[in-house]
């Protein structure tokens, strides 16, 4: 088997791995909550380790299976800073699942060791980029990559401010994130096609993403989402200069985090499925637009001109692909929101209801609790 078949096949092990675990945590959690509720608190402690010790193990081995897959000098100088990054990454949140356990000041320690790691991280993978490139860097349209980029900054900043300051409920926040992460990570090699300079549409890889925007907001969506988006130039790598490895990675991904606005401002708080497919427009549009920003600044020496008239028209069609892609999640997405089931289950673990909770001085494992009056009270907070 060579390395190539070997890194698809691991590719549906973390997939199949990833939903066993998933269902079984719901199936055993139930239990536990039901006939031994004395124990839920333990058995959350425990998922938290499994949880952080599956992610951990999958984005080692299947992040070091794809740099083998495509080992080159620019893999080899950019692999490690970037793993560093995304290490830390995971580390920081254990630390602060762990922090929260004990105080909130050690929780606030322990990110901001861990930003300034992350910090210097990027700095280090910028930096690996700027000196492998730097010969080829009069090749691109430096200006209009750098213009691009600022803008889907600012954007991002825009909507981290309107976001919401929701009452912080870190372990759950972070354990949904790892899961979230971990689920979107499996199911991107689930790809139905690759293009050649990069991209593919994947079986509804965005969904675990837009879905933990819906339930924690833009806020905390924003970040999970830049880290999925970090993630992504470890598994499919195409990168050609160090801003287009900014608008095509981090950026553009990290812009899916805005998919959780509509929902989170009670836009329309009896119609889930509309904010949650309005929000996904908006997110994947935004990503649509990084991408399409990239092939004409830093891609044009690869535009079919003999087909298309310009190279803006080029790159317009070609990341069309993120639309098909968009369509797949939001398909299933908007069956998922139908259910007044799962609407309710993601009402409950997110910290909007707790919030209702803590405002009427209800215990959040009280058996008692009248759903109708919490459902009934979450509509006015929104």
């Amino acid at each position: 088997m060579d390395i190539n078949t070997l890194s698809d096949n691991l590719g549906n092990v973390v997939l199949y791995l990833a939903i066993a675990i998933i269902g079984a945590f719901l199936i055993v959690g139930a239990l536990v909550f039901k006939f031994k509720r004395d124990k839920f608190d333990d058995f959350k402690k425990y998922a938290i380790g499994i949880v952080a010790g599956a992610s951990v193990c999958a984005l080692v081995v299947l992040s070091y299976v794809e740099f083998q897959c495509s080992k080159d000098d620019m893999q080899t100088r950019l692999f490690y800073p970037i793993l560093a990054t995304l290490i830390c990454a995971v580390a920081g949140g254990v630390a602060m699942l762990i922090s929260s356990l004990f105080s909130k000041k050690a929780v606030k320690i322990s990110g901001f060791v861990t930003l300034l790691l992350l910090a210097g991280c990027f700095v280090a993978t910028m930096v690996e980029m700027s000196i492998h490139y730097k010969s080829v860097a009069g090749d691109e349209n430096l200006v209009g990559l750098i213009v691009s980029a600022v803008v889907a900054i600012l954007i991002i900043v825009a909507f981290f401010i309107l976001g919401d300051k929701r009452k912080m409920n870190d372990t759950r926040a972070i354990v949904y994130g790892a899961i979230s992460i971990a689920l979107a990570f499996a199911l991107s090699y689930a790809r139905l096609f690759k293009l050649p300079q990069g991209g593919s549409v994947t079986f509804a890889s965005l969904l675990p993403l837009m879905i933990y925007c819906c339930m924690f907001g833009t806020r905390r969506g924003l970040i999970v989402c830049l880290i999925y988006g970090t993630l992504q130039a470890l598994q499919d790598p195409y990168i050609i200069h160090p801003m287009q490895f900014l608008l095509d990675y981090p950026l553009a991904f990290g812009l899916v985090g805005v998919s959780g606005i509509f929902m989170e401002k009670g836009v329309f708080k009896n119609k889930k499925v509309c904010a949650f497919l309005l929000g996904g427009v908006l997110g994947v549009t935004l990503r649509y637009v990084c991408h399409v920003c990239t092939g004409v600044f830093a891609f044009a020496s690869y535009a079919d001109l003999d087909t298309y008239a310009s190279v803006a028209t080029y790159s317009f069609a070609y990341n069309s692909f993120t639309m098909v892609d968009m369509v797949i999640a939001l398909v299933c997405g908007s069956t998922l929101f139908a259910s007044k089931t799962f609407c309710a289950l993601m009402q409950k673990s997110s910290d909007i209801n707790n919030v209702v909770q803590e405002s009427m001085g209800i215990d959040e494992d009280d058996e008692d609790v009248d759903e109708n009056i919490i459902e009934g009270s979450t509509d006015e907070v929104q």
